[in-house]
């Protein structure tokens, strides 16, 4: 009697299931196995700060599907705390450790999806000893993160890193009325901002209350007792803390893959073809161990979006099981909140179009989000990123109190199509006072871009 196709799954944050339940869809014949290291699959990394603060009330939110509810209502089995060690290629086989028993066991696939995500940096003097030292990144270290503040109630907080977790995270602590340093190696908050952006968000984050420290790198940490570190010792001074976050980015987990001979591109993420095909044939990836190709620049880009890590992951779980999807790439299309400021940032930064070779031209405008004098009205700063040459949009960052993230929904929509500047003028805004003014923001600037053109 022949067998059934067996679909292994490495890996199980947010592509693993998509890819997972993608082909048990696909092909309901097959035997789809997803394998994951920790005791939890399918949740919510974005949501964590807001879990923190309270915003977030029910923390059983934060898990989408537990595997019993994966297994029940997608027939995937689902195996945790099992760990992947080695691919063998040739015989289509994978060596696990299962860590509840710590027995090894080898088990073979005819199609297998690596979806092993993305590591945070660490710093090279911190080790796990360190129990008042965070990282952002999986569900376990959150839940460790929330009893730590609420049995301890720390008074002071380091933040290492200014990027988007950075943020964030300075946000939720003082929300918890705890005070909060933010280091970080850049002048202004986010990476690469141009400088009208970047001095609308040190605004917004000076003003309420967190005390930025720009251009420093952190050289050690000075501990206490208990392994608790007390200091923070960087270039520019030594801060006391009670809590340490470390949100310094990530890194593709590619070391299975690697070292299996599965292709690794110069981003360091996994190389994939558009059906998200390995250079083995019936290896698929997807997620943030892998790079995208970007569509504004046609080259490969590294992008840890769980939005992105979705749709690689549905065309490589419908392809493993023999389907024909294909996925052609991404944008970056970010949102975050500043305390009462929304920032949306949508595709290239200006130091990002010029490494790409683009002839750029900028415009920075600020505009009404609605009819002036209406309730919740608020000024929204747009800046465009234009390629002078063939006048297309190919980035743009929104700040204000009112309307900017869904505005950069709009951008990010165009810029994906290729629209130009013109094109973008000639849209048909909605103009109602509790919405938008006559002149959408998203429509002044391009026309004050058109100028430049």
């Amino acid at each position: 009697m022949n067998r059934k196709p067996r679909i292994l799954v490495i890996g199980g944050l947010a592509a693993g299931p998509s890819a997972a339940s993608k082909a048990k869809r696909i092909n309901k014949d097959a035997d789809v196995i997803l394998i994951e290291r920790t005791k939890y699959i399918s949740y919510g990394i974005c949501e964590i700060p807001y879990y923190l603060t309270g915003e977030y009330k029910d923390d059983n939110n934060l898990v989408v599907y537990s595997p019993a509810k994966l297994q029940k209502e997608k027939n995937v089995t689902v195996w945790t705390e099992t760990e992947v060690e080695s691919i063998d290629r040739r015989n289509k086989t994978i060596r696990v450790k299962d860590h509840k028993n710590g027995i090894r066991r080898k088990e073979e696939y005819d199609k297998l999806i690596i979806t092993t995500g993305s590591n945070p940096r660490q710093l090279p003097f911190m080790n796990h000893t360190m129990k008042n030292v965070f990282t952002i990144k999986e569900l376990s270290r959150a839940y460790e993160l929330h009893n730590y503040i609420k049995q301890h109630k720390p008074k002071n907080a380091v933040i290492i890193g200014g990027g988007y977790i950075g943020i964030e995270m300075a946000e939720a602590l003082k929300h918890l009325e705890i005070n909060v340093t933010l280091i970080h190696r850049r002048k202004y908050p986010l990476s690469n901002i141009d400088e009208n952006s970047g001095k609308l968000l040190l605004t917004a984050l000076q003003s309420n209350g967190v005390h930025f420290v720009p251009e420093s790198d952190v050289k050690s940490f000075g501990t206490g007792t208990n392994n608790l570190v007390k200091t923070v010792v960087t270039g520019n001074g030594v801060f006391n803390t009670d809590l340490v976050i470390v949100a310094i980015g990530v890194v593709p987990n590619v070391a299975v893959a690697s070292e299996a001979g599965v292709e690794v591109g110069r981003l360091g993420g996994i190389k994939t073809d558009v059906k998200q095909r390995t250079n083995e044939d019936d290896i698929f990836a997807a997620g943030d161990c892998c790079e995208v190709r970007n569509l504004i620049t046609r080259k490969p880009s590294y992008i840890p979006l769980a939005t992105v890590a979705s749709k690689m992951a549905w065309t490589a779980g419908e392809n493993a099981a023999g389907g024909t999807a294909v996925f052609k790439g991404a944008i970056r299309n970010i949102a975050l909140r500043v305390f009462e400021f929304e920032v949306s940032r949508v595709g290239l930064t200006i130091k990002e179009a010029e490494e790409a070779g683009y002839e750029v031209i900028t415009e920075t405008i600020e505009a009404p989000s609605r009819i002036v004098g209406m309730p919740g009205t608020a000024r929204v700063t747009v800046t465009y990123v234009a390629d002078k040459k063939s006048g297309r949009l190919v980035g743009a960052t929104l700040i204000g109190k009112d309307g900017a993230v869904h505005r950069g929904n709009v951008l990010a929509a165009m810029i994906q199509m290729g629209a130009t500047v013109k094109d973008i003028s000639n849209l048909d805004m909605m103009y109602a006072p509790p919405f938008s003014p006559l002149w959408d923001p998203v429509l002044v600037a391009a026309n004050q871009t058109l100028k430049k053109l």
